[in-house]
């Protein structure tokens, strides 16, 4: 995920479009937060980004099920610059990995599926 968490910050970090904080709570950016672009183990820290094995991401979206008890989807974002092939084969892992700790076994019957 590295080349693009870093790609879409390279473009958006220098317009203020970061919504990582400081330890205060101050969006970065702003007057005495950090001012260098976010790396992806920031992101990941924040938790604005979801990534690891299948079940980290599993415990993560469990937890957020926890937090918000009536949320009933999540959206998937294609990150800037990620092949088409490479994204499909991500969302068939988590079809295939992920999805069915919150559906059964429906999500990994169709995970099959062309994407």
């Amino acid at each position: 995920m590295r080349p693009y968490h870093d790609e879409r910050y390279k473009w958006f970090a220098p317009f203020g479009f970061v919504r990582y904080t400081d330890e205060q709570g101050r969006p970065w950016g702003t007057p005495g937060a950090p001012a260098r672009l976010p790396s992806i183990e920031d992101g990941v820290q924040q938790k604005a980004w979801l990534c690891g094995p299948p079940e980290h991401l599993i415990a993560q979206l469990k937890d957020i099920e926890a937090k918000y008890p009536g949320l009933e989807h999540i959206m998937l974002q294609w990150p800037e610059g990620m092949p088409l092939r490479e994204f499909k084969e991500q969302l068939r892992l988590v079809a295939r990995e992920v999805m069915p700790a919150f559906t059964g076994a429906t999500a990994a019957a169709g995970a099959d599926r062309t994407v």
